[in-house]
């Protein structure tokens, strides 16, 4: 890691450069509407990851404890993405053209789990090997720990609720809840989850190692995004239980998606007229 690097961790503090800007009200108002544009595409692509995971678990016989596992995971991997910076387009790209390669070279060996192992090993290679000098993502697991526990707490609130409720959630109202609450927890969390972990010593590893683990796991998400996406349309056999979470995904991916744009608007509107900073930088 270059010395410029090293320095820019150390020296980070979290973007509050929009939100020091001319206080009026046409000024909050614009800065409202781009915030809330910007949470709505975090919702959008965070929906479709939460209903695949959850469609995965709930095949699996987990029951309501599908929630917690579903959006803790689907909160970690999106606080990676969106604090991986340039390592999320270069991870998020292995991963979906590896799990494109292997269903159409290999039709026959495309399981969900081969493509997300193939994709991983793929990144983690890649991370492992070639240089980021620009700026080292130390910063990065204290953001998945934020990410991981702000939505398994809001997993943890449908499972309790769920069986209490005379019918299932709908998956648009799972999503807009899940959404702008997990937004709201992380943005208010995350400074203290970062710290959290430099206490631990998790950014003390080397930042290839750290680099490597984050490529994996974004390549992993991707690739199997894919695969959920792709494998029934040419018609993998996938397995009864698999091959029925899919199904149940596309069946139900409009809604979610509608669902997690509502949800993320109206976080990102919330975390700004009540004045929470913006964390790009934490």
């Amino acid at each position: 890691m270059s010395p410029e690097s090293s320095t820019d961790f150390a020296n980070a503090t979290p973007y509050t450069g929009l939100i020091r800007t001319d206080r009026t009200t046409s000024s909050r108002v614009r800065l409202a509407f781009l915030r809330g544009i910007v949470w709505s595409l975090i919702g959008m692509i965070y929906a479709p990851l939460f209903t695949g995971l959850l469609k995965l678990m709930q095949g699996a016989g987990i029951g309501p404890f599908s929630y917690i596992l579903a959006a803790g995971l689907a909160g970690g991997a999106g606080a990676v993405l969106y604090g991986a910076r340039e390592l999320a387009i270069m991870s998020t790209g292995i991963g979906a053209a590896a799990g494109v390669a292997i269903l159409i070279l290999w039709p026959g060996e495309a399981t969900l789990t081969n493509t997300v192992v193939v994709a991983s090993v793929l990144a983690a290679t890649v991370g492992l090997t070639v240089s980021f000098p620009r700026r080292c993502s130390r910063h990065v697991p204290g953001k998945l720990l934020a990410g991981v526990m702000t939505g398994a707490f809001g997993g943890t609130v449908l499972a309790i609720a769920e069986p209490l409720h005379p019918a299932p959630f709908s998956i648009f109202a799972v999503l807009a809840f899940l959404v702008s609450v997990n937004g709201i927890l992380y943005v208010a969390s995350v400074s203290w989850w970062v710290d959290l972990s430099r206490r631990l010593r998790l950014e003390s590893r080397p930042c290839y190692l750290i680099e490597s683990a984050i490529m994996a796991i974004l390549a992993s998400v991707a690739a199997g995004s894919v695969w959920m996406v792709s494998a029934p349309l040419l018609s993998v056999d996938q397995g009864a239980a698999w091959q029925l979470a899919s199904f149940s995904m596309h069946r139900e991916i409009q809604l979610a998606i509608l669902g997690g744009l509502i949800g993320g608007g109206t976080a990102g509107i919330l975390l700004e007229f009540f004045g929470f900073s913006w964390v790009h930088d934490i």
